[in-house]
């Protein structure tokens, strides 16, 4: 009998540590996807603001990738941007490309944020330019994508950007 609530003693013993073995692996595996999320948001927050920095500069010119005016079709659908880094195309074929290219139609980043697979991208569009009372108001939709630490976690955020120049 004493043998017998053993065995039965190390099964339930056996069976509650299995449990735990796997309730701390799904837990490990959910926190590293959270950092990867986490490091591909501020990648791309990271790229928007380099891309902010181009239209400050007086840096945006349809001569640069990743610069559009006319903005490019279809633009205004989250599925038009998040559809993956897009086959490579050549640059004429930008404007047309659905899903966009990210590959060969967006500007890189100047360095590589830390922790992250590859350099975020982004892309600027004008939408408008309006002149009015001696100053012109320019409005973007500036987007941005990143990938994270391992390749797989795609964030992609958009802000459209007023800029008001006086001459």
């Amino acid at each position: 009998m004493t043998l017998l609530v053993g065995l039965v003693l190390l099964v339930m013993l056996m069976v509650v540590s299995v449990i735990g073995f796997r309730n701390t692996t799904l837990s490990t595996r959910m926190t590293g996807n959270a950092v990867d999320r986490n490091i591909s948001f501020q990648s791309a927050e990271n790229a928007g603001k380099e891309a902010l920095q181009v239209i400050e500069s007086n840096g945006f010119g349809v001569a640069h990738a990743g610069h559009y005016d006319p903005p490019l079709p279809g633009a205004g659908s989250s599925t038009f941007w998040t559809q993956g880094p897009g086959a490579t195309v050549s640059t004429s074929a930008c404007a047309s490309t659905t899903p966009f290219s990210w590959k060969s139609c967006a500007a890189s980043v100047a360095s590589k944020y830390a922790g992250n697979a590859e350099n975020a991208r982004y892309s600027i569009e004008l939408l408008s330019r309006v002149a009015s009372g001696g100053s012109t108001v320019s409005t973007y939709r500036v987007t941005s994508r990143s990938t994270g630490g391992s390749g797989d976690a795609e964030v992609v955020l958009q802000t459209i950007y007023s800029q008001t120049t006086t001459p």
